[in-house]
């Protein structure tokens, strides 16, 4: 492992759980989901863009939501994307297996019974949920190079651990991979004003949610 990445691996925080911040999930499955869902009908097609992912809790509790919302979801083509900037946390999201204290953190057992099998201490998420993520390791403060247009961009937690500069540049790239219909999420003491321009305040829930500005 080169030095930069040893560093990296060594400085990021990988706190997080399912279903983290509830209000700003329930925000999710009440509000936003429901009308990306309804303005993608015709093309049934959704891009999710879990930055910041850490251990894949969050990408995997939007999928969750999704099975929720669209139990048959077989004609829509559906893909959330998890990256992080240590490669350590992208593996262990990519195998899905969680231990019964992580499950235990914010998961509602209903949803652990249906998502998730349990082999001896440990819980692994279910192959149908899986296929619905990819993760990848990337710096987002470096490239967002290769990703593609997002209806949802959840960038929680992320920004006041950054300094000016690589803020700006963040939220720059998140303008630019998001649909003009689209959603950013940030958490619930970060705010977008740092690039008053680009993003707006949406109009619905007390969590964090906005949507694109036009650039003339």
């Amino acid at each position: 492992m080169h030095l930069y990445r040893a560093v990296s691996e060594a400085m990021t925080v990988h706190e997080t759980n399912f279903f983290r911040d509830r209000t700003t999930f329930d925000a999710l499955r009440d509000h936003i989901l429901p009308k990306l869902i309804e303005r993608r009908r015709s093309s049934r097609r959704l891009r999710i863009w879990s930055a910041a992912c850490s251990t894949g809790q969050e990408a995997y509790s939007v999928a969750m939501l999704l099975r929720e919302h669209l139990p048959q979801r077989e004609d829509w083509d559906i893909r959330i994307m998890g990256t992080d900037i240590s490669q350590q946390t992208v593996e262990y999201a990519s195998e899905g297996t969680y231990s019964r204290p992580e499950v235990n953190c914010g998961l509602p057992v209903r949803m652990l019974l249906r998502y998730m099998t349990r082999s001896e201490e440990q819980w692994q998420i279910n192959p149908d949920l899986r296929a619905m993520c990819d993760f990848q390791r990337r710096n987002l403060c470096v490239s967002t190079a290769g990703l593609p247009l997002f209806d949802l961009i959840l960038l929680r937690n992320v920004l006041f651990y950054l300094d000016s500069e690589c803020r700006t540049s963040l939220l720059t790239a998140a303008h630019h991979h998001l649909a003009e219909d689209g959603f950013l999420v940030l958490g619930e003491i970060e705010q977008a004003e740092d690039v008053t321009d680009l993003f707006q305040p949406n109009d619905s829930a007390a969590s964090l949610f906005y949507r694109p500005r036009k650039i003339v």
